[in-house]
């Protein structure tokens, strides 16, 4: 059966990690559209919504392949020679290895195993709008709009070539056992922007329009915004898939709304907050600047099986040769925070750090991995002035860098290569770890990974679908 349609109506019993609440999920199994112990409250949607949360949770998705894991490996991002699965992955051996085919037939199950759970609370809730108090109706719809978009979006990005002219992905839009056939790249982008659209509408009613997006009430589900799909993280989200569209337009409008609003919302993280002494103290995922993140309350165990604490068959390292030489240390980049702080040298490797829990971290700091955060509004505005004026891309840049540590600016005449040779290099940089770079190669149809010499072609761009998908998915 297509891995699409095997549903698991939120069969979790997970903590609710995306608030502060210590409430558990045990909710039924179901093979029905609308669940009879689900969703018949208010709070059964809240519940609902939050499990939603908890499966991106998984390592198989964003708490580990999509971030670290899986999508870095195969850009490069690692010295992976110890690591036998990784190793492979960085081979691109899709088709040929057991264990890498394995993980990518998961990521992509799990990913539309996601959208059964949204699609599950969108088929419903408009029927029973009348259940809802205050603004939940509008959140929850938003937030899922949101999170449907952003899944779909990934999907194109990673299992779609970048011509968007040839058939891509299932955009699904309802819970059903009917085969979704494939549809093109151009009308899988079109239904992730209206949903968007439609979200951005919804979410007018979103707390962190007011400015704060931690503490907004005593009721936990409005809080810690930041950890949602909030307004802003819909704005992003378009910001990001219409560059993807190719559209410079719309793509700069969006991040600009975000930019707009980020000194007051998603502040630059502080010297301070990064350069403390104790590592309890270190805002390491520079989470004031996280437009949205996922809570992943396992992150300490995650972080000790990979890279802290972690045997050498796991420990994913990049050696200090080529590393230094990425954030040019012996020039401008010797007091990068990237490289300073949310990275460690052990034994002439590098680890990435900015996943440590240390013992009674902050708990502003901690559990969190990074969809998306401000910086990239600021690359994406440099990519869309491009070519049109490389002054003000520059700026743009200088702006992210001046809060990175790197005290010498770009200069405002830089050549139309040399502004995407730059955005290219902050890619490599700011999203160690957080699975970026792969999807900006892609994109922008690099010849190659910066730290490879094989020429990219759509065989090692573009991973396969299961092949039951291949079998009834139209392709």
């Amino acid at each position: 059966m297509r891995k699409q349609l095997i549903i698991q109506l939120l069969a979790v019993s997970a903590l609710l990690s995306i608030t502060s609440c210590k409430k558990w999920l045990d909710i039924q199994p179901r093979t029905r559209i609308k669940s009879d112990v689900l969703l018949q409250t208010e709070q059964g949607y809240r519940d609902a919504l939050i499990g939603c949360y908890t499966l991106m949770n998984n390592q198989s998705l964003y708490g580990r392949e999509l971030s670290f894991g899986f999508v870095d490996a195969a850009s490069i991002q690692y010295d992976v020679f110890s690591n036998a699965i990784y190793n492979n992955v960085a081979g691109w051996k899709y088709m040929t290895d057991a264990a890498v085919r394995t993980q990518i037939d998961n990521i992509w199950g799990k990913m539309y195993n996601v959208l059964a759970n949204v699609n599950n609370i969108l088929d419903n809730i408009d029927t029973d709008k009348d259940i809802f108090t205050g603004d939940d109706y509008a959140l929850i719809k938003g937030e899922a709009l949101t999170m449907r978009a952003y899944i779909h979006l990934d999907l194109l990005r990673l299992f779609a070539p970048s011509d968007l002219s040839k058939m891509a992905i299932p955009y699904v839009s309802t819970l059903t056992t009917k085969v979704t056939r494939a549809g093109t790249g151009t009308e899988t982008i079109t239904a992730i922007l209206q949903d968007l659209k439609d979200a951005a509408i919804l979410l007018q009613k979103d707390p962190i329009l007011k400015g704060n997006k931690l503490v907004y009430t005593e009721d936990e589900f409005l809080n810690n915004r930041h950890q949602r799909f909030n307004y802003y993280a819909a704005k992003a989200i378009a910001a990001r898939a219409s560059l993807w569209k190719g559209d410079k337009t719309n793509a700069l409008a969006n991040a600009q709304e975000v930019i707009d609003a980020a000194d007051r919302i998603f502040p630059w993280i502080q010297s301070a907050n990064i350069s403390a002494t104790n590592d309890k103290d270190k805002d390491l995922t520079f989470s004031t600047e996280n437009i949205l993140a996922l809570n992943v309350v396992d992150l300490k165990n995650i972080a000790n099986t990979w890279f802290i604490a972690a045997l050498p068959s796991n420990q994913l390292l990049r050696g200090a040769y080529y590393f230094e030489g990425m954030f040019e240390k012996t020039t401008i980049g010797a007091n990068d925070y990237r490289l300073l702080f949310t990275s460690r040298l052990i034994n002439n490797n590098y680890i990435i750090y900015k996943y440590y829990q240390p013992d009674n971290y902050k708990a502003a700091y901690a559990n969190m991995i990074p969809l998306i955060r401000r910086s990239e509004m600021n690359y994406i505005a440099a990519e869309c002035y491009a070519g049109i004026d490389n002054a003000k891309a520059a700026a743009y840049l200088n702006e992210v860098r001046s809060h990175r540590g790197i005290t010498t600016p770009l200069s405002n005449s830089l050549s139309d290569a040399s502004v995407m040779g730059e955005i290219l290099k902050e890619y490599r940089k700011e999203f160690q770890g957080e699975g970026q770079l792969f999807q900006f190669c892609k994109r922008t149809n690099q010849a190659k990974f910066p730290t490879s010499s094989k020429l990219l072609t759509d065989e090692q761009y573009v991973l396969p679908k299961p092949n039951d998908e291949i079998e009834f998915g139209g392709y």
